[in-house]
């Protein structure tokens, strides 16, 4: 996994939060026939993507993706 530079300005830091809740939108209202697996597979990328949301925010990662 590649590491963030630690100095983003507080715009690039946005820019990225804005893409992360597009990403976690996109996600959650994905036109797909549920599953167990398809269900699975979105919590897996939700908790991705608060993994990064945390990260940026300087929180560490304090979620763990299951």
């Amino acid at each position: 996994m590649t590491t963030m530079p630690q100095t983003l300005s507080s715009e690039q830091r946005e820019i990225l939060l804005r893409g992360l809740r597009f990403v976690r939108n996109a996600v959650a209202l994905e036109m797909i026939d549920y599953t167990p697996q398809v269900e699975s597979d979105r919590k897996r990328q939700s908790a991705a993507i608060a993994e990064l949301e945390a990260m940026i925010h300087g929180k560490g990662a304090a979620v763990s993706a299951r």
